[in-house]
């Protein structure tokens, strides 16, 4: 079974954001605990790419992630922007069809 730190990791990864930077290390963190309020009847990998679509919607975690990367809002809310459709894209890589449903019944890829 693969960790929650994982999914996260290749979402931010599919994302484009350098592996080791802190951008990287702070998205993963924003990533795993936002997926820990979604259904637990999910697989923990469609729990972190939901949370992966929902993020950038969240202006507390746009704020947080300006504060912490000392960035502007609109900058921070550009990077979180870029975690659906990564998030898609992997859901796509691995065959997921019920979470490409979802993402395509919620939002426009």
């Amino acid at each position: 079974m693969l960790t929650r730190r994982h999914w996260a990791r290749r979402v931010i990864k599919k994302a484009g954001f350098p592996s080791r930077s802190r951008e990287a290390s702070l998205l993963t963190d924003l990533l795993r605990n936002a997926s820990k309020a979604n259904s637990k009847q999910l697989p923990i990998s469609e729990q972190v790419l939901v949370a992966a679509l929902r993020l950038v919607d969240d202006k507390t975690v746009v704020t947080k992630l300006a504060q912490d990367l000392a960035v502007s809002s609109v900058k921070a809310e550009r990077d979180l922007a870029r975690l659906p459709k990564a998030a898609i894209v992997l859901a796509a890589e691995n065959k997921m069809n019920s979470f490409l449903q979802l993402a395509n019944r919620n939002r426009i890829p």
